[in-house]
Order: C-alpha cells, then structure tokens, then sequence
C-alpha cells in the first residue's frame, strides 16, 4: 500500500512540474469558461481519449501518449516529460513512449493515452471522450474514474472493458 501512494506522489510530482507564473496563465476556465466540466482517473490501465478546450494533465506510468494541438495560435501548447522515444504521425499527432510519464495540454487538443499501467489525468475542460480498460483488474490497481458534469458527480469502480464515450461539459 505505502509503495503505491510513493509511485503516485511521484508521478503527481512529475506533473506538477509547473513554474508558479505558468500556472497562474494555464487556468483551464480561461479556455472554456462557465462550460468546463471535469474528468479524473487514476491508477488505470487501457486506453483513455480526450478531445477538449481547456486544461488537461497528467501521468503514465508505462505506455504511450500521442498528443494533437488543434490551437492553430503559432505555439506548441502542449508538454511532455520522461518520454524514451517520441515521434510524429502524419495526421499531426506527436507520439511519446515511456515509463513515468508526465504530460499537460492546454488550450484546444486530442490527447490519446494507451497505458498497460498508471494512466492517471486531471482535466478541466469543455469536449468529449473515450475510456476503456483491461478485460482484467488486478488486485493492486485500484484504478477508478470520475466525470463531474455540473454539481452532479458519476463515479465508476473500474476503467469499463467493454469502453465508454462520455461528454465533458458543465
């Protein structure tokens, strides 16, 4: 138990590694205003997609992340840490591979997570998704998911195997 809550600590470390005036000018309701809504997960494992307008981060404990800046504002607006290979697809997705992962998009991206363990995110944002999990759990990966959409809150046990598309809006 004690080992998982050090791998997480870590990996939220390595998330977290923004400068205090980048994180006073990455606000996610900057990007979407009064419709931001919010999805988290942690310890996951499988395949999660955001599409989105706002603020998203997080940590891959071993997969790949393929990140599309869709802000068309001259700048890269996205970032990546702890990635062992990287590349670029010709539909505009850059791909990292890698252990202990850490990544932020902000303003408008598509961001595909595919993870065999330790997928954690953050997101504030206005847009859609995809999250998909193992056909099996483990018992260590007490991996859980949450999509708030307004004041209401939706709270499943486990990353769903058989897949689920979900809207993030408020």
């Amino acid at each position: 138990m004690t080992g998982r809550f050090a791998l997480l600590a870590l990996l939220l470390t390595l998330a977290i590694g923004v400068s205090a005036s980048e994180a006073a000018t990455l606000t996610a309701h900057s990007f979407c205003g009064s419709r931001c809504g919010q999805v988290s997960a942690i310890h996951g494992a499988g395949v999660l997609t955001q599409h989105g307008s706002g603020l998203t981060l997080g940590t891959v404990g071993q997969g790949t992340i393929a990140i599309r800046d869709l802000s068309k504002n001259g700048s890269r607006d996205f970032s990546v840490g702890g990635w062992d290979r990287r590349w670029t697809t010709s539909d505009g997705y850059v791909h990292f591979a890698g252990r202990g992962m850490s990544y932020r998009a902000w303003t408008t991206w598509t961001v595909r997570i595919t993870g065999g363990w330790g997928i954690s995110t953050t997101t504030t944002a206005v847009g859609w998704g995809y999250i998909r999990g193992p056909s099996n759990h483990s018992a260590w990966l007490a991996s859980r998911w949450t999509l708030r959409s307004g004041l209401s809150a939706s709270t499943w046990p486990h990353w769903p195997t058989a897949g689920k598309s979900f809207t993030i809006s408020h």
